[in-house]
């Protein structure tokens, strides 16, 4: 049975977009995946891939972390350039990483070729949307796993549960960014920095991951909702939404395999 979002009065059901597990894509899922960013880093309009990436680092610098917006602005960051990349090729969807069980950057994220030429998931060009390249700014995408030694190594099974032991959304929150951060500082390279980051097509499966823990947790905490003072906040993404607006994530049309077999105790 399809899964249906609930409609508005008087229309008709659509039809959920699932996001998947990287390591569930088919051959032409991933395919489609590659074509989508290629194409949309080809892009001169705010519909390009550099456009996004640009949102969280260089130019714009628009990303929350470590404070109550870092889950919902991400969440509406995802959802947006999932969009844009759907303008390219329709139906495709941004898949997640899951650093809980995984102990390696996927194999499809790290193989040079592929499709026949460059894989653009393992190395991506860094250009800056509207903005002349300047001294000491990178080209392309790098990543150096596990340079830091100090920094755990995944699978981050144990960060993972704690996370899900919460009881409300600030601890939650708290926890879950902890193990996000644990990712970015392990990949090390363009990823381990805040203004380069999102230029890697990796950022954005280890954010889904991110997105999906939130729904499972929300599914298993019905009411845990953000801080009563920030839900009609208007995130810095553009166009604008409000934290109230991405809450389910249903009703941005998406959702995501396997959530709620994650759930324990859940059906």
């Amino acid at each position: 049975m399809p899964i249906t979002a609930p409609p508005a009065p008087n229309a008709a059901p659509a039809r959920l977009k699932i996001r998947k597990n990287i390591n569930a894509l088919s051959a032409p899922e991933l395919t489609d995946l590659r074509r989508a960013i290629r194409e949309s880093v080809a892009l001169k309009d705010k519909r390009s891939y550099e456009y996004f990436a640009g949102w969280h680092g260089v130019p714009l610098g628009w990303c929350q972390h470590h404070d109550p917006l870092f889950l919902p602005w991400h969440r509406a960051y995802l959802y947006w350039l999932e969009l844009a990349l759907q303008s390219q090729v329709p139906g495709v969807t941004l898949p997640w990483w899951d650093t809980s069980t995984a102990a390696a950057i996927p194999e499809s994220y790290s193989i040079a070729q592929a499709d026949g030429g460059e894989n653009i998931l393992a190395k991506a060009p860094i250009n800056v949307f509207g903005a002349a390249h300047q001294s000491g700014w990178p080209t392309e995408t790098s990543r150096s796993p596990g340079e830091v030694r100090q920094s755990p190594a995944p699978p981050f099974a144990q960060e993972w549960a704690n996370a899900m032991k919460a009881d409300n959304y600030t601890d939650f929150s708290r926890l879950i960014w902890s193990l996000h951060d644990s990712v970015h500082v392990w990949v090390g390279g363009t990823m381990g920095q805040l203004d380069w980051a999102a230029f890697d097509p990796l950022f954005f499966a280890h954010h889904a991951n991110i997105d999906r823990a939130w729904r499972i947790w929300q599914s298993a905490h019905p009411g845990g909702t953000p801080p009563a003072d920030i839900l009609g906040q208007s995130l810095q993404t553009d166009p604008a939404i409000t934290v109230r607006a991405v809450l389910d994530v249903t009703r941005l049309g998406y959702e995501y395999a396997g959530t709620q077999s994650t759930v324990p105790g859940s059906a």
